[in-house]
């Protein structure tokens, strides 16, 4: 077994510590409650976190049972935009946006 060079090996680790572009304005202001996840994604890249919230379940009087989850996508601030971008989405469709000045 080869052993990995270690100019190879910091270079893994810068790559899997990069941080995701912010959003800028002109993308923000394209983000809108009612838009699918995939649409959010391919208009502002990547996020620096994604998080699940509770999956919560419910039944109806016919015995069907209903999933609802909720999911939060950040963007942090950087370089020449200084505003954290969090989307909030239940069930894979927008339902806040959020954008706060860095400090």
């Amino acid at each position: 077994m080869r052993k990995m060079q270690p100019w190879l090996a910091a270079a893994c680790l810068l790559a899997g510590a990069a941080q995701a572009a912010p959003v800028p304005f002109e993308v923000f202001i394209r983000l809108h409650k009612g838009m699918q996840e995939t649409e959010v994604l391919a208009k502002a890249g990547a996020p620096d976190f994604s998080s699940d919230g509770a999956q919560t379940r419910s039944a109806n009087g016919n015995g069907a049972v209903t999933v609802n989850t909720v999911r939060t996508l950040t963007w942090q601030a950087g370089g020449d935009v200084p505003y954290t971008t969090t989307v909030t989405l239940q069930n894979g469709v927008v339902t806040d946006i959020k954008r706060s000045k860095k400090l």
